[in-house]
Order: structure tokens, then sequence, then C-alpha cells
């Protein structure tokens, strides 16, 4: 039976990088790779094992259930050479949001950062030809700054936060704008020569604490911009005004919103023209994303309406027992009765909760799920078929 070291696609690669040739994800990938695919890179990092090929890198989550990511190259780095106290980080801007790769020895970082080098040079064949599909550069709703520079992208981990807000700063001008990388930040995410940037991907309000530290860290030049999720408070957004940081909201959508006068008169900066090579396919990759959240969030609004008719539901049977005349409740109808009004109370609460700004989509989801569930339990205590 074939393995890592006696397959000669695998052979060269697999000394060294801590694949075990009998693990799942080992068996995945001799069954995924090409007659004549070689393997170029093996590695492990922490919560992940890669493969990288001439034509893409595969990565695995998981242990047992193993989970497979592909990306074609070039790869879509962010953030590409940053670098902690233990080794290099790389983070990759997947389809369903930002991979970061951690404690990356030097060789693995220069290997997966050649890989995607070319990506600042021509668009592929694949990025060429869907762009010319696309009739112009579309603007995403929620985009701010000249029109079409800024396409929301779904945000549900800090690092999605963080590469939506270089994707807003380059739409604003800054287009050297780059995350710093995680631990080497000293209060500054997003860093550009002439701008800096804190993200928060907080559900609580930022307080005067953050907003100062900014302040402090930057240089006198530059401009200040602080992106959060959960708000500021009064005082944040006083210190802000006086020290002209331009504060904006972060919605999981991707949607940027600025939130003082710094950030109004910022975003109405108009940006310099993308390179002519890259505007078309540039706007095929953003376009496809945006795509992908519109239906991510339809799909999330079709599971609430669901939720909201069953408790609907609920409310007019309820309705109807209380028609009833007086001699036909009983203790037990009266108790079921309570219990399905507080199980439709908190249905509504959980559905209302899923909503906020704050939530991630995997939040977004579970709360619906147990809205659903608080809305199943009530009709079964009124004897409703559902």
């Amino acid at each position: 039976m074939s393995n890592l070291r006696s397959d000669p696609r695998t052979s060269d690669a697999v000394r060294g990088s801590g694949w075990t040739s009998g693990s799942p994800q080992a068996e995945q990938l001799l069954s995924r790779l090409g007659a004549g695919e070689r393997v170029e890179l093996l590695f492990v990092a922490p919560g992940y094992q890669g493969a990288l090929t001439a034509r893409r890198l595969l990565l695995w989550r998981g242990i047992f259930r193993v989970r497979c990511t592909e990306l074609r190259r070039p790869l879509p780095l962010s953030g590409s050479g940053s670098r902690s106290a233990f080794g290099e980080i790389l983070v990759l801007d997947a389809p369903e949001g930002a991979i970061e790769l951690k404690l990356l020895t030097r060789r693995v970082a220069s290997a997966l950062a050649a890989a995607g080098r070319s990506v600042a040079a021509t668009p592929t064949a694949h990025h060429a030809a869907a762009a010319g599909r696309v009739s112009g550069t579309p603007r995403a709703e929620g985009s701010t700054g000249a029109a079409g520079s800024y396409h929301p992208r779904v945000i549900r981990t800090w690092q999605d936060a963080e590469l939506a807000a270089v994707d807003h700063m380059r739409g604003l001008g800054f287009a050297d704008a780059r995350v710093t990388g995680a631990g080497a930040d000293g209060g500054i995410d997003v860093f550009a020569r002439d701008a800096v940037a804190q993200v928060k991907h907080h559900s609580q309000p930022i307080g005067v604490g953050p907003v100062r530290e900014l302040r402090g860290v930057a240089d006198a030049h530059q401009h200040l911009l602080f992106y959060a999720s959960g708000g500021y408070t009064a005082a944040a957004r006083q210190f802000a005004d006086e020290r002209k940081v331009a504060l904006y909201s972060l919605a999981e959508s991707g949607r940027v919103t600025p939130l003082n006068e710094t950030a109004t008169r910022l975003s109405a900066r108009s940006a310099p023209a993308p390179a002519p090579g890259w505007t078309q396919a540039s706007a095929w990759g953003r376009g496809a994303a945006a795509e992908r959240a519109s239906r991510r969030a339809a799909e999330l609004d079709a599971q609430r309406q669901t939720v909201l008719r069953l408790i609907a539901r609920v409310r007019a049977h309820t309705s109807e027992v209380h028609a009833l005349p007086s001699n036909r409740y009983t203790k037990d109808r009266i108790k079921a009765l309570k219990a399905a009004h507080k199980l439709t109370e908190r249905a509504e609460s959980l559905l209302a909760t899923s909503r906020a700004d704050f939530q991630t989509h995997g939040g977004r989801k579970q709360l619906i799920a147990l809205a659903d569930e608080k809305a199943r339990e009530a009709a079964l205590k009124l004897a409703l078929r559902v």
C-alpha cells in the first residue's frame, strides 16, 4: 500500500515535515493528488497540516474528522512575513474567512510567501477569464469612500476584521496598508506610511483607553483610524473628536460606517485609480465575496422567518384557548399556557440578539437554532403538530 514515504509524489517532501504516513490527512492527500502532481512542501502548524504543490495549497483541520481547504496558486496572502517570538506568521484570505498559520519555520514561511508573491504581478488566467464576464466595478452596499473602492467581506473572526480594515484603508487611498502581525503591533493592527489603525472585534463598546493608546503610539503626521464591532463609549467619542481620531463601526456583513466628523472627512477623500491590469480581476473576486455574504445573510433570514411563523402559530392557538369558557380550564392547561408564553418570549429574544451587529455568522446561526428549539418546545406544550 502506497504511503507518503514510498509514493514518488510525496517522498521528497515528507522528511522532517511532521506528517504521519498513516494519518487520515495523508490518505486524503494521496487520493487528491493527480498522476503528475508532485508535492513541493509538507508542513504542520498549530491546528493545520499543509501540502503545497505547483498548482495549489491543501490545508487540513481536525484530527479524526478532518476538513480540507483548497487554495489555488498564486496564494491569497495577507500580512505575509509577520513574525512572533516563536516563529513566522502568515494569513491566508480563504473563501470561508481568514486563516492564520502560526509558528512557521523560516523555510516554510518563505516557500508559502513565494507561492503568493505573483499575486502582485498579473492576474491569473482564471481571474482574467472571469473578469471578462464582469461589466464595470460593482459598488457593494455599505461601501464608503470613493465609488467602487471598498467592497465588504464577511466578518467572523478578528483576523477577518483586520483584513476588512486593510481593504477599507486601501479604498481610502492608503495603498500600502497592511496587517502588522500578531504580537508585534504595539497598539497598532494596520499600518500604512501615512496612517495607522486599531481594530477591535469585541461585543462591548470601546472605552477611551484603547483610543488614547492609539494616539500615543502614532506619529503626529499620521492619520489615525479606529475600527470596532461593538461601538464606542461617550468618553471614547469625545477623546477621538478632540484628537482627530477617525472612528468607524464594523458590522458582521463587512459594512464600514464613519461615526464622527474626522471619519466622514477621511471617507470623502478620492482614492487613486487601481492598476489597469487588476481592475476587472479584483472586481470579480470582490463581487464573488459580496455574493457569498448576501447568500449567507438570506439563508439566515429564511431560518428566522420559519421560527417566526411557528411562534405566530403558537400565539394564535393560545388566543383560541383563552377564548374558551372558563369551565374548560384545568391546572395542566394553565400551566401549559404559561410555559408556552415564556418559551415564545425566549425565542423572540434569541432572534433579536441574532440580528446584533457584534454577532458572528456562526453566533447568529446558533442563536436562531436555539430560538427554533424554544418555539418547537412551546408548540409541544400546547400539543401542536410541528
